[in-house]
């Protein structure tokens, strides 16, 4: 009796542990994986300032986290602070933006990126009327480029922003408008993890 009784107990705690489950049903062996990145580089923008054609350089950096096909949110900041015309001295502006992002599928090693992205901005300008030399904004962007697999985790990335700074006073119309800085930024991306080396 006391032999049946021990069988029954091992039986009985050998088979409570099949029964639970680490991994919901729907979900077991299917992870949401989430692919990093952080890159940096140099932004060329143009002002959109008038005749003076303000162009400047400046430091940009970005980082991203992809998580659904080619779907991720990234953060980026680009400047424009370096060199430039006479008028361009008086002109540096400091973007802080974060958004979506598609990173498409290869092209050989090239792999395409779309974006669009909502922010602020600190702008500092030569004059536009208001006697307020200084101020911060809202501002919105799109762009896109791509990334080419440059070799192990290192990606070179070459991408074209358009932004918006809404309401921005016109010394030229006395009336707000929207200013448009865009140009180029170019630098390198490190992709963490295995998935950083695949292309």
């Amino acid at each position: 009796m006391i032999a049946k009784l021990l069988l029954a107990v091992a039986v009985l705690l050998v088979s409570i542990p099949s029964f639970a489950q680490v991994e919901p049903e729907a979900t077991a062996g299917r992870k949401i994986p989430i692919h990093l990145s952080l890159g940096g580089g140099m932004d060329y923008f143009s002002g959109d300032w008038g005749s003076t054609g303000i162009k400047r350089f400046g430091p940009a950096a970005w980082a991203t986290a992809t998580a659904w096909h080619c779907l991720g949110v990234t953060a980026e900041g680009h400047s424009m602070i370096v060199g430039g015309n006479d008028a361009a001295s008086h002109y540096k502006l400091f973007i802080g933006e974060g958004g979506l992002q598609c990173t498409m599928g290869y092209w050989g090693r090239f792999q395409p990126i779309f974006k669009g992205e909502g922010g602020f901005a600190s702008l500092s300008q030569p004059g536009n009327g208001t006697g307020r030399f200084h101020n911060t904004y809202g501002t919105w962007s799109v762009g896109g480029g791509a990334e080419y697999h440059t070799g192990g985790h290192w990606w070179t990335r070459v991408d074209y922003t358009y932004e918006a700074i809404p309401n921005f006073h016109s010394s030229v119309s006395g009336q707000n408008h929207t200013l448009n800085p865009r140009g180029i930024s170019f630098g390198e991306t490190y992709r963490f993890g295995y998935a950083g080396t695949q292309f």
